[in-house]
């Protein structure tokens, strides 16, 4: 009992009995003489602290090499434990003696992984379960009875070298925690290496949740009944698994469909209300409660109501960026730090490295061939299929979880955690520089076929895919298929792709809207777009298709869908919008498109009369202008004009900027520009509503005048995006671009200081090798 603000408070820790001074939870701190790592809320603080800033320069050391951010986590923590910093006497007396430390650190691991395991669980597609697709099921069902059959048997055969006693009751049990698939952990390495979206990545996805599941269950119930037969409670055991039924019907009568009702009571495209996220936080708290007063784990709770919480947005989005990135931060160092407390590399002995090693080693490769098998089996590539055995043979942050959660049940030694984790460690280390070596997602939108404007048979079909992000682009986007003259005798097939953010979901989506025509109960954007575009469609005779597709993926791999649409459909050219040329992840698709594509890629700003929805309807001319250098980029943005002069309402300009003291290094590609010139010519003459004009120019002032009047004087100019930055009218302009993926020129018609009335259309044509 405590009397007065020195009292001694007796506890039970780990069934031991230990007693401190409390001098309150705040410290007085130094002025007043006393010590900082006294009170708890100090300790916890600079415990937290360490391991951050232990994190962050483990990252900065390794993210040169690749590595995942799981293994500088760990090594924060395994830093500040006995292994090494906690070695150090008087730093172990200040940060993990005091046991008043021990009780908060444990207190905001658990509230960490209660967070942490709801927002993953809000992640997860449970749609996945109704058609997984026959690969993912072969490869889950391999990956998941395979390895726990094989490992679990080698560990049996490998007791009778053992004269450790632990060790050799435990290996078994070892053996199938590192035959286990985790599927958060094959999520996260997915994210690292960003190729989430890629195929590999879907399949890799879909598998390992079907894998996870069977472990997940099988782990959960050799957890229970191992905690059950250590208290003798058979009863008790009975009534935890009717507490869960209860708490699944509560979850899924009640508290999903309070959630859907905020989803309908929320506007589209707007986040949740504070009121709702800090309701739904008190669920996850009531589920946590319920679970630990009926004696289920904390985490149960918040997993199952992850699982039924609606992913659709501003649900999941909301939850996973105000819940996530707070628990990672500042609730998970607890995780952290009480794994690298048990993390002793100094006490591991011979044979337990030995053995535990081996049946690492084992899990490994077992699951690493059951996985190879299959995909062979359906004729996956073998430059595929290695990749994809070693991110789904991983280990990360929550194989470790399930290590500490056995070692808490005294199912593992300490030496055998210690191992594991170790294990784990390398195992990471190794499996991403190979994956990045072995795996890149641009090598399949490879092509050698010339996929260009300017190489297609004239009045042959145009395969355009064209990008949308957000409703405004829509209507642009659709008066520049417009002006691309779509006739009977030129017709255009296009491919709408409406992309998305992939926020708060696992799986990224791809969706086709082949036969979607009809508005549903509840319009949303892509609906809406879509039968905008269907509408288009039935108006025009020049339309062979129009198809329209969404993808909801993240900004760092949506360029993935892109390329694999236009690789699928034989696209001619990719469409990309920059409504806002300040809008940094649009910019950074576009930046990869760029890169990747198979097909000539046009960046579009659209400004002035394109932006009107009445266009259509009008009978406005149009007046166009293409400022022509030289290289393949103006080459194909000249053939893509010569396409735009047959429309009716179209008045076309080609401006070419000539130097005459200029002797261009690629004389071969001079002599493409002038037959490209020529060709123009040739197949305009006779046009009265197509001028060419020839502007002499110096220097690269000269060159932002004359770009500034062009800009002023057309609805749309249409210009290459790389150019020979040493010729002398460009010479230094590439040094003040503030938008680099719009190329030199383009970067200037997008920033001049004028009316901004021209839209602008930057191409670059495919790389194929050959002209």
């Amino acid at each position: 009992m405590a009397v007065g603000r020195n009292a001694t408070h007796i506890n039970v820790l780990n069934n031991q009995l230990y007693c401190e001074a409390y001098s309150g939870m705040t410290s007085g701190g130094l002025v007043f003489g006393k010590g900082f790592t006294k009170s708890p809320l100090p300790l916890l603080l600079m415990q937290v602290s360490i391991v951050n800033v232990l994190s962050a320069f483990f990252q900065f050391l390794l993210s040169p090499l690749g590595q995942f951010s799981f293994v500088s986590q760990i090594l924060a923590g395994i830093a500040l434990g006995p292994s090494f910093l906690s070695r150090v006497e008087k730093i172990r007396e200040k940060l993990f003696l005091p046991q008043m430390g021990t009780a908060m650190i444990n207190a905001f691991e658990n509230l960490g992984l209660m967070v942490i395991f709801f927002v993953i669980s809000v992640q997860v597609d449970l749609g996945v379960f109704k058609k997984p697709g026959k690969l993912a099921f072969t490869i889950a069902m391999s990956s998941f009875v395979l390895p726990l059959a094989i490992n679990i048997s080698f560990a049996i055969y490998l007791k009778r070298y053992i004269a450790n006693e632990e060790l050799q009751q435990t290996l078994p049990t070892i053996a199938a925690y590192e035959s286990l698939s985790i599927f958060q952990q094959t999520l996260c390495v997915l994210q690292d290496l960003k190729i989430l979206n890629s195929e590999l990545g879907r399949i890799a996805i879909n598998s390992s949740l079907i894998a996870s599941l069977g472990c997940f269950i099988f782990a959960t119930v050799g957890l229970q009944l191992a905690e059950f037969r250590s208290s003798g409670g058979k009863r008790a055991f009975l009534c935890v698994q009717l507490s869960q039924i209860l708490m699944i019907a509560i979850i899924a009568l009640v508290l999903r469909p309070a959630m859907l009702w905020m989803i309908k009571r929320s506007p589209e495209r707007k986040p949740l209300k504070e009121s709702y996220v800090s309701f739904i936080f008190m669920m996850i708290l009531g589920c946590t409660l319920f679970g630990e007063f009926t004696g289920q784990h904390a985490v149960n709770g918040p997993v199952m109501l992850g699982m039924a919480t609606p992913d659709s947005p501003p649900m999941g989005s909301n939850l996973a960026l105000k819940l996530g990135s707070f628990a990672w931060t500042v609730l998970m160092p607890g995780y952290t730090i009480n794994v690298g407390k048990r993390v002793n590399i100094y006490n591991i002995g011979f044979e337990n490295a030995l053995f535990v090693g081996l049946i690492a080693a084992s899990g490994t490769l077992v699951k690493f061939v059951s996985i190879i098998i299959p995909s062979l089996h359906y004729k996956m590539p073998i430059k595929d299929a290695l990749p994809l055995g070693l991110i789904m043979t991983s280990r990360g942050i929550f194989d470790i979880l399930t290590y500490y959660r056995a070692k808490q049940f005294k199912l593992i030694g300490d030496d055998s955690f210690t191992t594991m984790v170790i294990a784990s460690l390398f195992h990471s280390i190794i499996i991403a520089p190979v994956v990045k070596t072995l795996y890149d997602t641009s090598r399949k939108y490879m092509t050698y076929n010339k996929r260009t404007i300017q190489h297609i048979k004239r009045h042959s079909e145009l395969r355009i895919v064209l990008c949308i992000h957000e409703q405004d682009h829509v209507p642009p986007s659709i008066n520049i298929v417009e002006i691309t003259n779509p006739t009977k005798d030129s017709p255009l097939a296009v491919y709408v792709l409406y992309l998305e953010e992939l926020i708060g979901r696992t799986i990224p989506l791809f969706i086709s809207h082949k036969y979607e025509r009809q508005p549903s109960n509840k319009p949303t954007i892509a609906s809406r777009i879509i039968n905008v575009f269907h509408q288009y469609e039935d108006q025009k005779q020049g339309i062979d298709v129009i198809q329209c597709f969404t993808s909801l993926a993240p900004y760092n791999s949506m360029h993935d869908d892109i390329c694999q649409l236009a690789h699928e459909k034989f696209g001619t050219l990719l469409i990309l919008p920059i409504h806002k040329p300040d809008s940094l992840f649009i910019r950074a698709v576009n930046k990869n498109v760029l890169d990747y594509a198979p097909c000539s890629v046009a960046i579009f700003l659209g400004r002035g009369l394109l932006m009107s929805h009445h266009f259509l309807r009008s009978q406005s001319v149009i007046s166009v202008c293409v400022i022509f250098i030289g290289g393949a980029d103006d080459r194909e943005a000249l053939a893509y004009s010569e396409r735009m002069a047959e429309h009716p309402r179209i008045r076309l300009t080609v401006i070419r900027f000539v130097y005459e003291e200029y002797t261009p290094t690629n004389s071969v590609d001079k002599q493409h520009d002038e037959y490209s010139i020529n060709t123009f010519r040739l197949a305009t003459y006779g046009n009265k509503f197509v001028e060419y004009k020839e502007e002499s120019l110096v220097e690269a002032s000269e060159t932002t005048q004359v770009v500034k009047f062009i800009e002023e004087d057309f609805d749309l100019v249409l210009c290459g995006r790389r150019h020979d930055d040493e010729w002398p009218p460009l010479r230094g302009l590439s040094e003040w671009s503030e938008i680099e993926e719009m190329g030199v020129i383009g970067d200037l018609l997008v920033s001049t200081e004028s009316m901004r009335r021209a839209s602008v259309l930057v191409m670059q044509q495919q790389d194929v090798g050959v002209d």
